[in-house]
């Protein structure tokens, strides 16, 4: 396994008794969402074959993407287009396409920069829209479809496009209509909970990255939250998180001292915003990426309200080495850091803050990765799943719907003339 967790500075704030008849709770909800018939359609997130759809046509796509495209842009907005955008941002890439995101931002500054940076290259697009009501993708297809025949004509332009959606929706008609590949987002698997469906996978193959390894991960994951639903990372997770929002800790602030991790944040800011946010209660999911935020956000976290749960994203391996060297001429005063690699300075760092905010009165969880892989997100992704359905439940509210979500659209559309 290649993720474990740490929540000793966070038990300290809660009672022997209290926690283990919180885990046995979580553990019961672990236990149940596995044996749960789906009624509602949506847990096919729980296994790889209800998840892991055309693998084989997705590999055959990707391989062409690779070899023929210099841009390939994911259409999608939040839960269509974070999980791949965390491991594509994250992970080194060997040649392959420049990858653009669009239909996530309404902004026609954004929109046209990012058309007129295409001029010329030979361009790919994959459009993720589970009903294609969105505006965002919608919209941004439109605008794409009509650039990209101006630029290759109508004899070449079905093979540069691939959509993913509803089987049976308009979306799944038009690739009919035209000749583009559809690719099935399964029906009984949410957005935000998409990681491991061709909305993750042809984006992540695309790039080059290793989704055997990827899925390899997710496995681990889903065997031991179903052979020991009792005791694993997630139900762990869920049942001190809920514990402490309980004692009033309402806010969580998901920090890593690796950058790299600032898009997984953002997928763990929406998994748990979406899934918890509403009949107005919920942690209030936020994120920081330090050392930088240190210096601003930092502050908040020593001195401000304790409300506040900190949870680290920590990796072992950094990935690269960069050593001071001497430099005794400069007297810079930074002497003291000769020969050191900067892995060490952000070990300290980290060590330091992880161990001032909790004595300064922050509960304070950390997950730490062997490495950064895709295989550790494979496992990441399907554990915050996981946790997240189980604290959901806990705090008594559904964690598949978004209600909220659907009622700006309603006024926006009214807005809009729909």
């Amino acid at each position: 396994m290649g993720v474990t967790i740490d929540l000793s500075r966070a038990e300290r704030w809660l009672g022997e008794e209290e926690l283990a008849e919180a885990k046995d709770r979580a553990a019961d909800l672990c236990r149940r969402l596995y044996a749960a018939e789906d009624k509602e359609n949506v847990l096919g997130w729980r296994t790889k074959e209800n998840s892991v759809l055309e693998l084989g046509k997705i590999q055959e796509k990707a391989e062409e993407i690779r070899r023929r495209a210099d841009v390939f842009v994911i259409v999608g907005v939040g839960g269509s287009n974070q999980a791949a955008r965390a491991m594509i941002e994250a992970l080194p890439r060997q040649n392959g396409p420049e990858i653009v995101y669009l239909g996530n931002t309404l902004s026609p500054y954004t929109i046209k920069k990012t058309l007129d940076g295409m001029k010329g290259k030979s361009v790919y697009i994959d459009v993720i829209a589970k009903n294609f009501e969105t505006l965002e993708p919608g919209s941004h297809f439109r605008v794409l479809r009509q650039w990209m025949e101006q630029e290759y004509g109508r004899s070449d332009l079905a093979g540069r496009i691939i959509v993913t959606g509803t089987v049976g929706s308009r979306l799944e008609e038009i690739a009919g209509e035209n000749g583009y590949l559809f690719l099935p987002f399964p029906v009984p698997v949410g957005g935000r909970y998409s990681a491991f469906t061709p909305v993750g996978l042809l984006p992540a193959a695309a790039a080059g990255l290793d989704i055997e390894a990827y899925l390899a991960g997710m496995e681990e994951a889903r065997k031991d939250c179903t052979l020991h639903p009792e005791d694993n990372l997630a139900v762990r997770y869920a049942a001190v998180r809920q514990l402490l929002y309980g004692k009033g800790y309402d806010i969580e602030m998901m920090v890593s001292f690796e950058p790299r991790y600032y898009y997984f944040t953002r997928w763990w800011v929406q998994l748990f915003g979406e899934s918890e946010g509403k009949e107005k209660r919920g942690i209030f999911p936020t994120s920081s990426v330090y050392s930088e935020d240190l210096h601003s956000i930092g502050q908040y976290m020593q001195d401000g309200r304790r409300n506040l749960i900190e949870t680290f994203l920590s990796v072992k391996e950094p990935g690269a080495s960069v050593v001071v060297q001497p430099c005794p001429e400069f007297r810079d005063r930074f002497d003291y850091l000769d020969h050191m690699d900067f892995g060490t300075i952000n070990r300290a760092a980290e060590e330091a803050t992880w161990k001032a905010h909790s004595e300064g009165g922050v509960p304070c969880i950390r997950f730490l990765a062997d490495k950064v892989s895709e295989r550790t997100f494979g496992e990441f992704y399907y554990y915050f799943m996981v946790s997240c359905a189980v604290s959901g439940s806990l705090m008594g509210v559904n964690p598949f719907d978004q209600e909220g979500v659907e009622e700006y659209k309603r006024s926006m559309f009214e807005a809009l003339g729909r």
